[in-house]
């Protein structure tokens, strides 16, 4: 599988979730795609979309939350697993995109590249739905069903590692304006306050 194709599928399936994206192709992929507001693009702080994502989850816990996670930032935080499935939040959905390399930094390869089983970790780690796709069309037929059945659950997306991934331009904002933007668009969509008269 390619990313792309990936977030095109994920994308068409998204609904109303909120979406938490890891930092790099994770989250330029997914701007690629949609162009949301209502997703927050990691910068600067690998491994910490899970955690962010499961805040939100526990915050707003009537509202779908994705994590679209990668596997370099999985691994630079395996405690978030833990976490989510000692939560147990209905509304939040982890799919991690697996290429095998930190493509951000030049297509490092992973650690144990190929050798690790996350979906098995993360069933370790107390998830009671945890699964791998490898296959386009095997995604295309399942992703409503994933959307669908009550989380947390962990999806690993295996694609290809893809040296065009450079070529995608990432969101055209980051830092305080991200946080704004996101924050803005939760205040519109739920009417409540995120941000008090001070900005913060």
């Amino acid at each position: 599988m390619k990313t792309r194709e990936v977030m095109d599928v994920l994308a068409a399936a998204r609904g109303d979730a909120l979406v938490v994206c890891a930092l790099g192709m994770a989250a330029n992929e997914w701007w690629a795609a949609t162009g949301s507001e209502e997703a927050f693009y990691m910068h600067g702080a690998m491994g910490f979309a899970a955690s962010f994502g499961q805040g939100l989850a526990l915050a707003l816990p009537q509202t779908p939350v994705w994590i679209l996670n990668a596997d370099g930032s999985l691994c630079m935080n395996l405690g978030c697993l833990l976490t989510e499935a000692a939560q147990q939040c209905r509304n939040l959905k982890h799919f991690v995109v697996d290429n095998g390399v930190y493509q951000t930094v030049g297509a490092m390869p992973m650690v144990h590249a190929g050798g690790a089983d996350y979906a098995a970790i993360a069933r370790a780690a107390g998830f009671r739905t945890a699964r791998l796709i490898e296959d386009i069309s095997v995604l295309t037929h399942d992703v409503a069903e994933i959307v669908a059945a009550p989380g947390p659950s962990l999806t690993v997306l295996r694609v290809e590692a893809e040296a065009s991934f450079l070529g995608t331009p990432p969101m055209t904002y980051e830092g305080p304006e991200m946080k704004y933007r996101f924050g803005r668009a939760i205040e519109r969509r739920f009417g409540i306050e995120v941000f008090g008269p001070s900005g913060y």
